[in-house]
């Protein structure tokens, strides 16, 4: 078989068998598929296959902080796909994204694809850039797994999961239960926090301005504004309204006007470097509106690849860099388009040359368009709006920053009264002109690199009128204007400035930036009103906890300190493991210190716990409606007493739960009174007993509303449908789209559950009948809908449950869907199949109807 040109002759690569490339993503896999022969076979793995578990810690800190990675449930089917591609390979190309986590991915196919297939030959190849010439010099020269990447992408996930896990119990202790700590995001709520009660704090000074009206002897009908910059030489400072009107007095008092100081300045303004991810994600913001995942999304849609005329073609770079790094060959073919289409007087002599930043990744490039000469216009059919708009963006960015600087000259003139008038009040006014635009001529858009100075004021005087004045030219005041303003605090952060302060401070990487700043919206610590992040009521509660508690963690510094480490593990500098050890041992201090900073003194604790000991009235533990087991007093007590025993002191938690079951046992406890008031925990025992009372009211509340479910009674016709069953000659079990069906065992546990004195559900019935159906001759005849009675709902239930799903008709503010053991769960979806199924006039259980109340506090909904 003949070779396609350009593809590199690893070993079976052009024989008849087929060659196998993952990709993380369909519409990759599409790009690529258009590029590479047809030997290849292109899947995709969707992002990662494995992770650390869902539901459970996953690190193994005592050996070594081993992580004990689990293959995605979620992603079976496909990874099975993967895995009988993989069987027949004989070499295997891994061509995922080029950084961190696409490191982790390859290499997490490789450990599973391995097992599968001991004889392939793994590839890593990597580009920056979907287009012909990079695959062909990615495939050409493809290289291994660099485990230094790896280990920095484990290193970061296993310290956010220690993070993450060993934090959020203390917020669930002392906050509320179900909210989380991050040990980035919470860096970055600290922020919007501490901006928040800037602007809450800050107190506005009053200050007034001045604008005069001039007219030029040597300009008859025009005129020009001017703003006084001084008094007798003074800058001018004006505090209050009386100083204000004195001052205006005195200068319209003023006479012989004339100009002063004339100065014409030129000045270069030079285009900014091609996009980053952070300043990319700033730019979408400031001059489209976009959010920070927008616009991710949207350039992974260009980088991935966009169907035009001739297939599917990836327009733009890799979008996750911090690198200003351009090809020779992209800045040629940019500088020969800037001379077809603006001339030779934009093409700078030596190509623009940026620095990236000290610890960027100098392998890759920054965003730019793959093809210069793919300008907007023309990809204009193909494009969505927001694609249109991003990739616009990108590509005047790119040409900008291989063009010329603008020329601009600015006017300066200063009008000034007679030098021996009592006071000498100076006005000044300033217009600029553009002489030569240079790269404005393609990117005047007002971005992240947009400054003060660029701000050309409405009512700016005419650069040619300035141009005109001479030193010593005669003015007439037509008027004076004074107008009152106020000093105003820093503003709130936007999703741009945010990731900007971040990326200042050495916070985050290219790749989590979007993340960070939609985590802490998602977890309702912040909302988004009007562009700008505003702090909710629960976000600070949690970011004043963290920061009282732990204020060393979740310090700037610390956190940009930690960012370093993972570089220096990137770059081979250090083991991870080394780096896990020393972050752990001062951590594992930092979070004693927490668990116990509010905990009760040794006195207090131990007077309640000698109070209990002696008791002996211990109620049978019951289970509370939602909880997954009951609650045993006494075994929670003896565990207190054997850690303090062994010299673990009582942590808030445990003393909030004593002090629970003590006012529960309150008038059986001799000695109680006296021992809370010695001890000073007589209010804490009160504000207990206050809490106890109100569950127990919610609880007769509940049951007050509850199903009515009928009592249960013995059916002749059940008892000889599961008398007949004994005989039955079952069908063998079936495998139907990953579920078994087996009809014995289905009815074996509806006998289970008869012989218990449980009543079977009209549900339950309806599939006894379906089975029965199945099996002619081998079950009496009759029908079994009326074996049951369907449940009723008392009209108290009903008007409950009205009341709750009524609160949710308008709710729009729902948090978004998780997976958990490869399930997804959607609180909307949840509340919208109650609705339907109470709506249909089916009966909610207890079960249900307290979910749909721990829904309902969860959103902070009333009944309506």
């Amino acid at each position: 078989m003949e070779k396609p040109r350009g593809f590199p002759a690893f070993p079976g690569v052009y024989s008849m068998s087929k060659q196998l490339v993952i990709v993380e993503s369909p519409a990759k896999a599409r790009t690529i598929g258009r590029i590479l022969p047809s030997e290849y076979i292109i899947k995709a793995s969707m992002g990662h296959i494995r992770d650390l578990p869902e539901n459970s810690f996953g690190v193994d800190i005592e050996h070594n902080f081993a992580p004990q990675y689990e293959e995605s449930k979620a992603r079976g089917h496909n990874l099975g796909e993967l895995k009988t591609a993989a069987k027949n390979a004989e070499d295997i190309y891994l061509a995922s994204d080029p950084d961190r986590e696409g490191e982790a991915i390859a290499w997490h196919l490789q450990e599973v694809l391995r097992k599968i297939n001991k004889k392939a030959h793994f590839h890593r190849v990597s580009f920056h850039e979907i287009t012909r010439s990079a695959i062909n010099r990615a495939f050409q020269a493809p290289g291994e797994i660099d485990m230094n990447r790896v280990d920095a992408q484990q290193a970061r996930r296993v310290l956010d999961r220690i993070v993450g896990y060993q934090i959020s119990p203390l917020l669930w202790s002392r906050i509320e239960r179900g909210i989380s700590a991050g040990r980035v995001q919470s860096v970055a709520l600290r922020l919007v926090c501490e901006r928040e009660r800037e602007i809450l704090a800050f107190i506005p000074k009053e200050y007034w301005i001045f604008e005069a009206l001039f007219h030029p002897e040597t300009a008859p009908g025009r005129s020009f504004r001017a703003k006084l910059a001084k008094v007798d030489g003074r800058n001018a400072d004006v505090p209050d309204k009386e100083q204000a009107e004195a001052l205006r007095k005195l200068i319209d008092d003023a006479s012989v006007w004339k100009i002063a100081d004339l100065e014409t300045s030129p000045r270069r303004k030079f285009a900014p470097p091609p996009f980053i991810t952070s300043t990319l994600q700033q730019a979408a913001s400031s001059a489209m509106g976009f959010t920070a995942n927008q616009t991710m999304q949207t350039a992974q849609q260009l980088y991935e690849g966009i169907t035009l005329d001739n297939g599917p073609v990836g327009l733009i770079t890799y979008m996750r860099t911090d690198a200003v790094n351009i090809a020779i060959e992209a800045q040629a073919a940019c500088r020969a388009y800037i001379e077809a289409t603006f001339g030779p007087d934009y093409v700078p002599q030596k190509p623009n040359i940026y620095k990236s930043k000290a610890n960027a990744q100098a392998a890759h490039e920054a965003i730019r368009p793959t093809d210069v000469n793919l300008t907007p216009d023309k990809l204009r059919p193909f494009l969505n709006p927001a694609q249109l708009k991003l990739y616009t963006l990108i590509w005047r960015r790119f040409v900008a920053c291989q063009m010329n600087p603008a020329l601009l000259e600015t006017t300066t003139v200063t009008v000034e009264n007679a030098a021996s008038a009592p006071h000498v009040f100076s006005f000044r006014s300033s217009a600029t002109v553009t002489k030569f635009p240079g790269f404005l001529a393609v990117y005047n858009i007002k971005d992240e690199t947009h400054t003060a100075e660029d701000d050309q004021d409405e009512s700016a005087p005419d650069p040619e009128l300035l141009g005109m004045l001479r030193n010593g030219t005669r003015c007439d005041l037509a008027g004076c204007k004074p107008e009152q303003k106020f000093t105003e605090p820093a503003p709130r952060y936007s999703e741009a400035t945010l990731i900007k302060e971040l990326e200042s401070n050495g916070i985050g990487r290219p790749s989590t930036y979007a993340t960070i700043v939609n985590t802490i919206q998602v977890r309702k610590y912040v909302n988004r009103e009007k562009g700008k992040l505003i702090p909710t009521e629960l976000g600070f509660r949690v970011n004043d906890y963290l920061v009282k508690s732990l204020p060393e963690l979740f310090q700037v510094g610390f956190t940009a300190d930690m960012e370093k480490k993972l570089d220096n593990v990137e770059d081979g500098g250090v083991e991870w493991t080394a780096m896990l050890r020393d972050f752990y041992g001062v951590f594992s201090e930092w979070l004693k210190g927490a668990k116990f900073a509010d905990a009760p003194d040794d006195g207090k604790a131990a007077a309640l716990i000698g109070i209990l000991a002696g008791f002996q009235g211990w109620e049978k533990p019951v289970a509370q409606p939602g909880a997954k087991r009951p609650f045993n007093e006494k075994t929670f007590f003896n565990s207190v007493v054997s850690k303090k025993q062994s010299g673990v002191p009582v942590t808030v938690k445990q003393w909030n739960a004593l002090l629970s079951i003590a006012a529960k046992y309150r008038d059986k406890l001799p000695g109680l009174e006296e021992a809370a008031a010695k001890y000073g925990f007589t209010g804490e025992l009160d504000e207990a007993q206050a809490k106890l009372n109100a569950h127990l009211q919610a609880i007769r509340e509940r049951q007050a509303v509850q199903v009515e479910t009928p009592k249960f009674e013995a059916d002749p016709r059940l008892e000889a449908v599961f008398q007949a069953a004994e005989k039955v000659k079952w069908n063998k079990a079936e495998r139907i789209r990953g579920r078994v069906y087996d009809d014995a065992a289905f009815v074996e546990s509806l006998r289970k559950q008869y012989k218990a004195g449980k009543t079977l559900s009209a549900k339950q019935i309806a599939a006894l009948t379906r089975v029965i159906r199945k099996y002619p001759g081998q079950f009496p005849e009759g029908d079994l809908a009326a074996a049951t009675p369907a449940p009723e709902q008392n009209p108290a239930a009903k008007a409950q449950i009205d009341s709750l799903l009524n609160a949710f008709k308008s709710f729009e503010s729902w948090n978004e869907p998780t997976v958990r053991r490869g399930r997804t769960f959607s609180d909307r979806d949840f509340i919208a199949s109650l609705a339907k199924q109470h709506a249909s006039g089916k009966v909610l259980s207890e079960k249900q109807v307290a979910a749909l109340e721990r829904m309902a506090a969860k959103y902070n909904l009333k009944p309506v």
